[in-house]
């Protein structure tokens, strides 16, 4: 007899030993359905990424972990330093090294380098979607930001601009790098974007640049070299109308370029990342794109980009969480056997799994979308399709990131509210804050409606489906097929009543609507998934993934009257 047998606290720290080695495994090769969703999306290309991803996941396993979770102690948080030893001001944030180890892997991997070459929108979220298995870590946010950056730059900067910030923005090097932030929110604004009064007035003597002043209330990544600026052009008039869009650097011949922070706020999570309130007065930019365009490109671009990112890190979040905790029950005893065999656990893994399998298969979906409209194969119908898929795919995915970091506690129970015992506690708090970030779940239901009913994109949007359920063509997923058309039929009557009622009417029932909208689009992101995988390989857990969610989402249908249930979430309850 071993002095395991003997002593019962020493058997379930040992389990828990092997709970810490179970989830901390290489979290590319251990996710086959993420590698399955990337083989079908990057097609022939999927071999030119795959030692890159596997390194990656690697190296951002327990190791980068325990950096995250130093970085985010109380006592490593970011902090503000004003002033040099001669007091005159730099306006610095300060991180605990741990902050900047965490960097250097991110920015090593590639996932903003890959942006170089047009259509690499997939590779660039693969690598995001690794990284942000351990939520925003201090550096998913900058990278978002930077990415928004990168793509204005690309898309609308002037050759010089592009010649000056491109080459430092799309750096692996850590040190040399500079990384962006977007500053749009003003504390009488919010999303109201509309209302801001940053002003930009345009510097004599020099063409393109202009002098920038004003507050701006929530400006996360604040220790950014590159700030994008929304700001209300002189006489351009009210509303979004008059806002332009600037580069702001920080420095300005080794001199904070004409701002001071306020203070660094104290955020619920995503603490190791510093968001500040920031004054300018007379700052120095340069316009980026028209004038009289600067609102369209903050949300035809920074703002999109950064929503993709978003989803990208909801994705994150639910697969640790579903990793986490299903290691968890596999390890932990109670009563005399492993509470993986409970079907009330069972039951809260598979609707984690199912979570995670429809978030990825929806943001990898547009991630598609991105590089085919990239590289000229897209048309206009998928443009307008991927703006409205765009949105609501970052509200429903934040929404479940949330609710399977909150599945994730539970299934660790007492142990999973301990902020050292694991990482549920900060992939919480770093959810919810991602609930609100690039537009709550209310704004972007309300431009959804606004879309559809001033530029009828809806028919495209529809459209664009339409065409994805007819190209489902595998004898087994004739039913899937058959359930798809029913959904897409039903959104669209609804959404016809939504655009035929009354403004105030309309308002109150359009996130019902975009709620139907969003599970259309998950019902066919998981069939078009499986008819690849079965063409392919003759077999496909998103059958199971399809008829849960019929049986607990679309039908929501008693697991008394259907006990089909219970061995379906035994099932999704297996490995993820």
């Amino acid at each position: 007899m071993t002095d395991r047998d003997l002593d019962p606290s020493a058997s379930a720290r040992s389990d828990l030993d092997g709970w810490r080695a179970a989830a901390g495994r290489n979290a590319f090769d251990t996710d086959p359905f993420f590698r399955r969703l990337l083989e079908r999306h990057l097609g022939a290309r999927f071999g030119r990424f795959e030692d890159r991803l596997r390194q990656v996941a690697e190296a951002s396993g327990a190791e980068l972990d325990a950096l995250v979770a130093e970085a985010n102690r109380d006592e490593n948080l970011p902090a503000l330093r004003r002033h040099d030893a001669e007091g005159r001001p730099i306006e610095e944030v300060v991180f605990h090294p741990a902050g900047h180890a965490v960097g250097e892997l991110f920015w090593s991997s590639g996932v903003l380098a890959v942006l170089a070459e047009p259509g690499h929108e997939t590779p660039c979220g693969a690598l995001a979607y690794l990284l942000d298995r351990h939520g925003e870590a201090g550096h998913a946010c900058p990278v978002a930001c930077t990415a928004g950056a990168i793509k204005l730059l690309q898309r609308l900067g002037t050759e010089d601009q592009r010649r000056r910030y491109l080459p430092a923005l799309l750096e692996t090097d850590y040190r040399r790098r500079l990384h962006a932030a977007q500053f749009v929110t003003e504390i009488q604004g919010g999303s109201d974007v509309g209302s801001n009064g940053c002003r930009a007035v345009a510097e004599p003597g020099r063409e393109g640049w202009f002098r920038i002043s004003g507050e701006k209330w929530f400006c996360s990544v604040a220790d950014a070299g590159l700030f994008v600026v929304s700001a209300r052009v002189d006489g351009a008039g009210d509303g979004t109308r008059g806002l332009g869009l600037f580069l702001v650097p920080r420095l300005v011949d080794g001199r904070p370029n004409g701002f001071a922070f306020r203070r660094l706020k104290s955020k619920l999570g995503t603490r190791s990342m510093a968001t500040g309130e920031i004054d300018f007065d007379g700052a120095l930019g340069e316009a980026i794109g028209p004038l009289g365009d600067g609102f369209r490109n903050l949300v035809g671009i920074v703002l999109d980009t950064s929503r993709v990112h978003n989803a990208l890190a909801a994705c994150g979040v639910m697969r640790r969480a579903a990793v986490e905790a299903h290691h968890f029950a596999a390890h932990r005893s109670a009563f005399g056997e492993r509470i993986l065999g409970f079907p009330a656990v069972q039951e809260i893994l598979a609707r984690m799994r199912l979570r995670t399998m429809a978030g990825l298969a929806t943001t990898f979906r547009i991630l598609a979308m991105s590089d085919r409209l990239a590289t000229g194969q897209g048309d206009e119908t998928e443009l307008a399709a991927r703006r409205i898929a765009v949105m609501i795919n970052k509200y429903w995915t934040a929404i479940a990131s949330t609710a399977s970091a909150r599945d994730g506690i539970e299934v660790l129970g007492g142990n999973g509210t301990i902020e050292d015992f694991s990482a549920m506690p900060r992939l919480y708090r770093d959810a919810i804050v991602i609930e609100s970030w690039e537009g709550t779940h209310n704004t972007l239901c309300a431009q959804v409606l606004r879309d559809f009913s001033t530029r009828g994109l809806h028919r495209r949007w529809l459209d664009q489906l339409d065409g994805e359920i007819a190209a489902i063509g595998n004898r087994h997923l004739e039913g899937p097929a058959a359930r798809a058309r029913q959904l897409h039929g039903e959104a669209a009557r609804r959404i016809e009543r939504l655009l035929a009622a009354d403004p105030a009417t309309a308002s109150a029932h359009v996130r019902s609507v975009v709620d139907r909208m969003c599970r259309l689009s998950d019902w066919v992101a998981l069939a078009a998934q499986a008819d690849w995988e079965l063409e392919r390989n003759g077999a496909s857990e998103c059958l199971d993934a399809l008829e849960l969610y019929r049986l607990s989402v679309l039908d929501r249908v008693d697991p008394q009257d259907h006990p089909e249930l219970v061995e379906l979430w035994r099932r999704m309850s297996r490995e993820p």
